[in-house]
């Protein structure tokens, strides 16, 4: 099988381990997408990452921002902050991390070809007070900052710039580098082999400088996109950990000796984007989406309720705004879908111009969420039913991301799970006008990056700046209240539901996934 056929390539780094080491076999439905911490904000790339790599912050098992790489501090004034950084750090390759690597990662992350800008977004510089202390300025009050810092993984200096690898090497826009294949992070665990799409082997850092609850020496992933091989590998013992489990076979996890489920819900909320700027669709119809009722038509063909019993199997929670319970920034009163009406669709899609329907392309990955293929396979059939025609493209998530960057697409199935645990982080990315788009209001670099159905609203991006400056909590949350009435009035998109996290693990594994499906290997322990 490929799981043991694998011929390893790239670079190694020689680590032995202990004759009495413990090794912890994974895998998943889709690979991290680089090695380069400031390529993608995709949560699996990033907590993948968060093994190899250290931030300022992080977040502890309730999800609390707690001391990382900074060990403590304080707001000087209100636009600037000041961070006491450990002296005892060194990155992989041997070099001791310094003011200096915090400044050019910030600055590195913030630049444009990063695909993280949004967690360096208002920030006005970062300045050196001595080796050990910086002060990170904004442009205007910052009541996110830890939360955004939390994601900004710190690089040596030294050693991108001796690689020439200054320049972030963002694959969703076909750059690639040397930080692509290889890291030098200060994280717990080191990568021994890396073959994309394949293979990672990594191995614990000796010289880390913080304290593992876990005791996995060696980590072997294997990506296997495939839901029935994933399982396979599972139950033959040739892995020790899947995510996720397929959900109609939970139960025969849970009932197979040597094996248990470990599940909870999930911060991401899935969600379909329409393009709401072509004057032709991919099938060379007029774009019938640029019509708000035509929106609210295929809104109201979705049977949400026979998605979540047939394709789903009970294990998601329906949505109608773009956060879930967990970010900052959810209204509960706010999260109602609109009722699912066939009946109705039809007579909105006649008041539009469209008795008959139309057709057009549906973009959706295969292996990035909780049955992803079949969600939208339900959906073509929801939609046929009102006399619209979605042609179906399927492709790894690797493919479909690109896609969604580089290319008008006619609909498409995206997800979102706030890095920074607040709304405005997922509104940033997925509903400001995308910077292409030349929009009246400039937040920062790369804002709308993920807006893949060209969605613009002046009134959302306007607001957009009070929310990021606001600290009193009870007026930011009223002014994200106001930003979910804005684009869930336009039937900017269409929200689906929060996924619940099922995870495959052998009974000898003691594994915690986070509400943001991270593993978090310092904390996995096999026992004997």
């Amino acid at each position: 099988m490929m799981l043991r056929t694998l011929v390893a390539i790239g670079s190694l780094i020689l680590l032995a381990l202990p004759a009495s080491a413990e090794r912890l076999r994974w895998s998943s439905q889709g690979d991290a997408l680089s090695l380069d911490p400031h390529a993608n904000n995709e949560t699996m790339t990033l907590r993948f990452l968060s093994n190899v790599y250290d931030a300022l912050v992080t977040r502890d098992k309730d999800l609390k921002i707690v001391p990382w790489l900074a060990t403590e501090w304080k707001i000087v004034e209100p636009t600037r902050w000041r961070f006491s950084l450990r002296r005892d750090v060194s990155f992989h390759e041997g070099s001791k991390m310094t003011a200096d690597d915090v400044i050019f990662s910030v600055a590195r992350a913030s630049s444009k070809t990063s695909g993280v800008s949004s967690h360096a977004a208002g920030i006005k510089a970062v300045e050196k007070i001595d080796d050990y202390t910086i002060d990170v300025v904004t442009e205007a009050p910052r009541p996110i900052l830890l939360s955004q810092l939390a994601n900004v993984y710190i690089m040596d200096r030294a050693w991108a710039e001796k690689n020439n690898a200054v320049p972030v090497a963002n694959n969703n826009a076909n750059l690639t580098g040397y930080t692509t294949l290889n890291e030098n992070g200060t994280g717990a665990y080191r990568v021994k082999e890396r073959v994309p799409g394949q293979r990672t082997v990594l191995v614990r850092n000796p010289t880390w400088w913080g304290k593992s609850d876990g005791n996995v020496d060696e980590v072997v992933f294997t990506p296997i996109g495939a839901a029935p091989t994933r399982l396979a590998a599972l139950l033959s013992g040739e892995v020790d950990m899947i995510n996720p489990v397929p959900l109609q076979d939970v139960e025969r996890v849970k009932t197979t000796a040597g094996l248990k489920i470990v599940e909870r819900p999930e911060i991401r909320t899935v969600y379909f984007g329409m393009n709401q700027a072509l004057d032709k669709l991919s099938t060379g119809e007029p774009n019938a989406f640029k019509d708000k009722r035509v929106r609210e038509a295929v809104y109201r063909a979705i049977d949400i309720e026979a998605i979540k019993r047939v394709v789903m199997r009970g294990a998601s929670t329906p949505a109608g705004i773009l956060v879930g319970p967990g970010i900052t920034g959810y209204d509960e009163a706010l999260n109602v879908r609109l009722a699912f009406d066939p009946q109705k669709s039809k007579t909105l899609l006649t008041e539009a111009g469209f008795p008959n329907g139309f057709s057009f392309q549906l973009q959706c990955p295969n292996d990035r969420l909780v049955n992803d293929e079949a969600i939208c396979v339900a959906l073509s059939t929801m939609l046929a039913r009102v006399g619209i025609k979605a042609n179906l493209s399927v492709q790894t998530k690797s493919i479909h991301f690109q896609k969604l960057q580089t290319q008008d697409v006619d609909m498409f199935m995206q997800s979102w799970a706030s890095n920074s645990y607040d709304a405005y982080e997922a509104l940033f990315y997925n509903l400001v006008t995308r910077d292409q788009d030349k929009p009246e209001t400039k937040l920062a670099e790369g804002q709308g990056t993920w807006n893949s159905g060209r969605y613009r609203s002046p009134a959302l991006d306007a607001l957009m700046v009070r929310i990021g400056s606001e600290t009193d909590p009870a007026k930011r949350q009223a002014l994200i209240v106001e930003a979910h009435k804005i684009y869930t009035g336009d039937i900017a998109i269409i929200p689906m539901h929060q996924q619940w996290i099922a995870w495959g693990v052998r009974s000898n594994v003691d594994v915690a996934p986070l509400a943001d499906d991270s593993v978090n290997l310092r904390t996995v322990t096999v026992n004997r």
